[in-house]
């Protein structure tokens, strides 16, 4: 039967295909659609914040083999990257520090900029996830074509304006299908082959073989209740005594929260979905046929209803198992009462395996607070250092340090979310002193991304003091990060010191994007002090 199965999905696969490409398709246009989102509410919030989720998402879908590179759609090529250049544009274009007055003629029309962003944007985004031309309106075109906005703007939001045009042109022929263009060797970001993945997943496997790991203590965690489950289903007077551990395993995850949630979804959803569909049996009566239907519904509405919650998912998949059951003419009450007793059991062994062996979040906040402190300190540095030295400045150490503070944020909201649905008190940071500092790193981001926005030339002279900041800000975070882990209250006298001594007047934008800086960091300080 499953051979049967499994034939007949190749089958329809065959005669009604699953859409080529559809995940990076889908990726891609959502990260697009998330820009257009942002550009619309930096309209009425200059300072409006910008969730980096879609455009890792994108980046992970773009992860390739050489094969997949080789047949990969034009239009899914180079429309991510610009994607990642546009954000700091818009924010640029947008935050009236650097960019138009905050009230007047020039802050309407970057507002206007801001909405034909927008409008060109989802519609690129429409015509990458339907693989359609791209239709942009009339009028947006209009206003990023328009001769006006010189008069309006001058200097640096001047700059922003033309590169954010020249940004969507880009976007539009990138996105356009049928161009023919193919991935250049070295372009694509390729997935490694088995052989060298299996390096790296060795090489996983060892950092994790150590007494504080949360992985290894999960792994330990779902060996021991499984077994257990297993015993307590056999010793038990029923049947299916592979109910209890199957349970467990599907509720259990790393952290508590999650576990909690869905133990107790997945108890909820089987008792509605099993006291429904026998409730149907026992008042209906079905025969074989109509029983085959009723379970084909129920799988049918699951997977519908999939991404609503667990819990709906458990209620259809417990009517799905009473009706094909009753297929085979076994009874409501030869299955019921165990797959309840049994779920619940599975359920119970969960919850008491965390209380017995936890991971809790909460104590390793710091160590995530730490990790995205040294994570910004090193982006800031490395944006610093294109200015001092704009020849041999390497934009790919900007991208890797950039990519790196993503990673450090989204791991800290991770562990925020988690602690602040565990049982446990915070152990050295509160949830007011995690809010402050939180705010304030991610203002440090923005700070950096700003000064991105607007790079030097390769031909331009090198300015004075960016360097010497820029390896002091480095090591001070670093120093700071470790502050931070030993419950200490960092400090930066050495990088307020040194600029202080800078006073180069060729330099006074960059004084004043790296005086930004250090007010985040002291505010990350305050944040911290008892």
């Amino acid at each position: 039967m499953i051979a049967a199965g499994g034939v007949v999905q190749a089958l329809l696969i065959v005669l009604f295909p699953i859409r080529r490409w559809g995940a990076q398709r889908d990726a891609l246009a959502d990260a697009l659609a998330a820009e257009a989102d942002y550009a619309r509410r930096l309209r009425h919030d200059p300072h409006a914040p910008f969730d980096p989720q879609p455009l890792m998402r994108a980046r992970t879908a773009a992860t390739v083999t050489a094969r997949q590179a080789r047949r990969r759609p034009a239009e899914l090529h180079g429309a991510r990257g610009l994607a990642e250049r546009i954000r700091p544009v818009l924010a640029s274009l947008a935050d009236p520090a650097v960019g138009a007055p905050a009230e007047g003629p020039a802050r309407d029309r970057v507002r206007e900029l801001l909405a034909a962003a927008g409008s060109v944007l989802d519609a690129a985004a429409r015509a990458i996830r339907h693989g359609e031309p791209v239709r942009p309106p009339a009028p947006a075109l209009s206003v990023l074509r328009s001769p006006d906005t010189a008069d309006l703007l001058t200097g640096a939001p001047l700059r922003a304006a033309r590169r954010l045009a020249a940004l969507l042109d880009d976007v539009r022929e990138t996105v356009e299908p049928g161009s023919g263009r193919t991935a250049e060797p070295g372009e694509s970001m390729l997935r490694p082959t088995l052989w060298r993945m299996a390096p790296l997943v060795l090489k996983a496997v060892r950092a994790e073989l150590r007494p504080g790991s949360p992985i290894l203590r999960h792994a330990l965690r779902v060996t021991a209740v499984a077994c257990a489950g297993l015993v307590i289903g056999l010793a038990l007077p029923l049947g299916h005594a592979y109910w209890a551990p199957m349970a467990s395993v599907m509720v259990m995850r790393p952290d508590f929260t999650q576990t909690y949630s869905r133990a107790v979804a997945r108890f909820a959803g089987t008792l509605v979905g099993v006291a429904v569909a026998t409730g149907i049996v026992q008042l209906a009566q079905p025969g074989m046929y109509l029983s085959g239907l009723l379970a084909v519904v129920s799988a049918g509405l699951m997977y519908v209803l999939m991404r609503t919650g667990y819990a709906v998912a458990q209620l259809f998949v417990s009517a799905y198992v009473v009706f094909l059951l009753g297929m085979g003419g076994v009874r409501w009450d030869q299955t019921v009462p165990d797959r309840v007793t049994l779920t619940l059991v599975g359920g119970l062994l969960a919850m008491a395996a965390y209380a017995l062996y936890p991971a809790w979040e909460t104590p390793r906040l710091r160590t995530r607070l730490a990790d995205w402190l040294a994570a910004d300190g090193r982006y800031a540095a490395a944006v610093l250092g294109q200015y001092a030295d704009p020849a041999g400045a390497r934009r790919a150490d900007v991208r890797e340090a950039l990519l790196d503070t993503r990673d450090a944020r989204i791991a800290w909201q991770d562990a925020l979310t988690r602690a602040a649905g565990e049982p446990v008190r915070h152990r050295g940071l509160s949830r007011a002193a995690a809010e402050g500092a939180g705010d304030a790193l991610a203002a440090m981001g923005r700070h950096a991304m700003l000064l991105e926005a607007h790079p030097p030339d390769r031909d331009g002279a090198p300015v004075p003091g960016p360097a010497e900041f820029a390896g002091a800000l480095r090591d001070a975070t670093e120093a700071g990060a470790k502050a931070v882990r030993e419950r200490r209250v960092p400090q930066w006298d050495g990088v307020r010191a040194l600029l202080t001594a800078w006073d180069t007047p060729a330099s006074g934008v960059l004084r004043g994007a790296a005086e930004q800086l250090v007010d985040s960091l002291d505010e990350v300080s305050e944040a911290l002090r008892p």
